[in-house]
């Protein structure tokens, strides 16, 4: 899998699967597996809207990369410890982002908006770990692609010291503008919200 195309998935949101504890520890019930049944009603409505407006679409690019002790891509060099621990050595690296819309957004602002805090809580929380999931799902399928080549763990800007602008950077690189997706000036957050960027690394098997 190396194509220097850029590829548009598209993803069913009823096949994103979020474990209901994953959501419970983000809404902060710590050390249980699913939401207290006093809160149940109000995740499944939450859990309901993300899941009927959401449109999760993923733009994937693979490219070739070459490390001497920083790690170039498309001209663009990265350092830090995060790419020296999942990008080193790496042949190719999949530049990665996926997004659930606007429509989440709106949704969440107008609970906001309403008065409605508990309902605006739990849809930023369900669509926060949709999201992250959905990245999942895209790296599975992305992996089970792939024959010849094993990838490391996804890493995004904002974690450890890889800095959050490079989230523009991505952007740029796969077009991102095109599905509606922009860079929030000076904090470099997406937008919509609910957005992620990631980069995968990509060693030869042996």
């Amino acid at each position: 899998m190396l194509s220097e195309t850029i590829r548009v998935i598209k993803v069913d949101p009823k096949r994103i699967k979020v474990p209901e504890g994953v959501v419970a520890s983000r809404l902060g019930f710590k050390g249980v597996t699913s939401i207290p049944e006093e809160f149940k009603e109000d995740y499944n409505k939450a859990f309901n809207i993300v899941v009927e407006n959401s449109k999760p679409v993923a733009i994937v690019k693979t490219v070739p990369c070459h490390w001497n002790n920083t790690l170039t891509i498309l001209n663009k060099k990265l350092t830090g410890k995060l790419v020296e621990r999942h990008l080193r050595n790496c042949e190719k690296v999949t530049i990665l982002l996926v997004t659930l819309g606007e429509a989440v957004d709106s949704l969440i602002e107008d609970a906001h908006h309403r008065g409605d805090e508990l309902l605006s809580f739990f849809l930023d929380s369900v669509a926060s770990e949709f999201a992250e999931y959905m990245v999942r799902e895209v790296d599975r399928m992305l992996k089970d692609e792939e024959t010849q080549y094993l990838a490391g763990a996804r890493i995004s800007p904002g974690y450890v010291d890889l800095p959050l602008q490079l989230n523009q950077w991505i952007l740029d690189v796969l077009d991102g503008g095109r599905l509606g997706i922009k860079v929030k000036e000076e904090s470099y957050i997406f937008i919509p919200r609910k957005t992620v960027s990631a980069l995968i690394g990509w060693r030869k098997k042996t």
